[in-house]
């Protein structure tokens, strides 16, 4: 990814969500930083934060698909721009884990698929990370759009 310089492209992007936040009229400060050099964060304070997460934090992912859109090119290379805010992203991957190996056991011992609610693309690949390496059981992807779940059945 040598081809995206951070120091140029972060205050480009610190830019655009500020002007995403500030027309919004959502109360929330953006803090970016670019500590990983592949990606950059985007996190947020303030007391629109219960807006941002409802709905399993709908409002934070278009947030965070409008500006990888904006910045596509640089998406592109491999530049990643992850959004977050109260920790939520930490807090739904430990759900997301919890709720996989529960899946995971439950398929094992009855031998029956366990099919998830619908999710975003982040959530489903959090699953199915999680169990590519569960003796037993395999996951796969079904449906369209906002109606694509994981399904995890008994492995072969």
């Amino acid at each position: 990814m040598s081809e995206v310089d951070l120091s140029v492209l972060k205050p480009k992007v610190e830019t655009f969500v500020a002007d995403l936040i500030d027309k919004s009229s959502l109360d929330l400060k953006v803090v970016v930083s670019d500590e990983d050099p592949e990606a950059i964060a985007v996190t947020f304070q303030g007391l629109d934060l219960p807006l941002l997460l409802g709905h399993n934090a709908e409002l934070l992912d278009a947030l965070q698909y409008v500006t990888r859109r904006a910045f596509a090119t640089e998406v592109a290379v491999g530049l990643q721009i992850d959004f977050d805010a109260g920790g939520y992203r930490d807090s739904r991957r430990q759900e997301l884990e919890l709720m996989a190996q529960k899946a995971a056991e439950r398929v094992r011992q009855t031998k029956v698929p366990f099919v998830f609610d619908p999710m975003n693309a982040q959530d489903r690949r959090i699953i199915h990370t999680i169990l590519v390496d569960v003796d037993g059981i395999r996951t796969e992807s079904e449906g369209d759009g906002q109606l694509r779940r994981v399904k995890v059945l008994p492995g072969y």
